[in-house]
Formats: structure tokens, sequence, C-alpha cells
């Protein structure tokens, strides 16, 4: 089992986002970020391994071995930084559209997480005098 953030929105329901890497963002990274529609993440991968291209080929043609490496290890960094990043992009995506986060369960999938959120949610005796909810 997983943990899931249960996120809610007032008009479009709910989404849930699994905790944890993200092992799809990591091995598709920017190709993950453009069809994720995160455009500032994608922004910054492209100009990361661009330049780490380049600073692979320049440190290659003017034989300078250990500059050429070092902008390698960049490249091969940024993968992962892409897998550790990609729940806190999606839960800033999420802010921006008007979610909030209703709650954080463990379930088998993101459907029963949000099944899990919304049976907790619903009220098990509601009071028609005051209004209020309440549960015994």
């Amino acid at each position: 089992m997983q943990v899931y953030r249960v996120y809610q929105h007032p008009v479009q329901g709910y989404a849930a986002l699994v905790s944890g890497f993200n092992w799809s963002a990591a091995i598709f990274s920017m190709l993950w970020t453009m069809a994720n529609n995160l455009w500032g993440p994608s922004f910054i991968l492209l100009l990361g391994y661009g330049f780490c291209l380049t600073g692979v080929i320049v440190g290659m043609q003017m034989n300078l071995t250990l500059l050429a490496l070092t902008f390698l290890a960049i490249a091969v960094f940024l993968p992962i930084w892409s897998g550790m990043s990609a729940m806190t992009w999606q839960e800033q995506k999420l802010a921006k559209q008007g979610y909030r986060l209703v709650h954080k369960v463990r379930a088998q999938s993101a459907q029963g997480a949000i099944q899990t959120t919304q049976r907790k949610a619903s009220p098990k005796h509601a009071s028609t005098k005051t209004g209020r909810t309440t549960a015994r």
C-alpha cells in the first residue's frame, strides 16, 4: 500500500497524488513534465540538459576531461531531481487550480484513496436543528 495525498476542488471534485519518488518522472523527466503541463520545470530541464550538453561538448573539444565529466554528472542528476520533485510540482499545480489538501491515506490505488476520503468526509449523523454535523 502506498500513501496518497487527496485534494478536493469545490467544483472538479477529488484528485489523489501518490507520495514519494516518481519513477516515471525520473525516467522520462522532460517528457513527463510536458505531458503533465508543468511548463516551468520543463523549461528548467530544457535549459539544464542544453547547458550540460554544451559543457560536455566544449570539455571534450578542449580536451578537459574533468570538465566534461562534471557536466555529465550534472546531466545524470537532472532525472533524479525530477523524480524527487515531481510530487511537489504536481501539488503546486493543483493548488493553483484551487484544490486543497483534505486527507493523507494509505490505499492500493488513487481511486481507493479518493473513496476512503469520501467515506470519511460523509457525515454519519447530521443534526437538523443546528445545521452542524455530529458523529457518534
